[in-house]
């Protein structure tokens, strides 16, 4: 994002990518309940980036999407976060790790139903790298910028816009990261109760 001010408008839209979350039901077979996929909802808008990108990372041995400053830089340019021509230095790709696990932890505490004042202070020196500023135009149009010329910043900044827009619609609590061991994927949860513990593929373990 060019400029001393790359803008990031409260409502801008996000981008486009293979999220997607399982609406299931609960009922019960012999012995113990049976989960029924019903219809699958396609991910869109601020929770969607937030999700893929903490599902960048797979419990699976090296399945680490941005496990090197390459790998990373060439995710970061298809998610549309990072223009063309830019590349990560070692320590914005430390730091984007860093961002990336301190948003894992913190969905980790919403599927437990608890507070985890450490995540949340992780997450929030992560994303002080945004480095957002709130501006008025002319007209008293408002909108988050990142007050930042590099890349790194402005690609933090989208995320932290991210999950703004989320809190503000009430959503960002329902993102979780699966509770199941050795998953820790995230996932958006649907039940009424909003309870839900467990992403789609572990939605019947205790």
């Amino acid at each position: 994002m060019p400029g001393s001010f790359a803008g990031v408008p409260v409502g801008h839209k996000m981008r486009r990518m293979n999220g997607y979350r399982i609406v299931a039901s609960r009922e019960r077979g012999p012995g113990r309940p049976r989960t029924r996929y019903h219809r699958i909802v396609s991910v869109t808008g601020p929770l969607q980036l937030i999700q893929v990108f903490a599902n960048t990372l797979d419990a699976s041995p090296g399945a680490d999407q941005l496990g090197t400053r390459e790998e990373a830089a060439a995710w970061l340019r298809a998610a549309g976060l990072l223009p063309a021509e830019a590349g990560l230095s070692n320590s914005e790709h430390a730091a984007l790790l860093r961002l990336r696990g301190s948003i894992r932890d913190v969905l980790a505490a919403h599927a437990g139903g608890r507070e985890d004042a450490d995540a949340a202070a992780r997450l929030t020196r992560a994303l002080a790298d945004g480095r957002l500023v709130l501006t008025v135009d002319p007209a008293s149009a408002v909108q988050l910028a990142s007050a930042a010329r590099s890349s790194y910043p402005n690609l933090v900044a989208d995320i932290a816009v991210a999950i703004a827009r989320s809190a503000a619609s009430g959503t960002w609590p329902r993102l979780k990261a699966c509770s199941v061991q050795q998953c820790g994927q995230a996932f958006y949860d649907e039940s009424g109760s909003a309870a839900a513990r467990h992403c789609p593929a572990h939605a019947g373990s205790l």
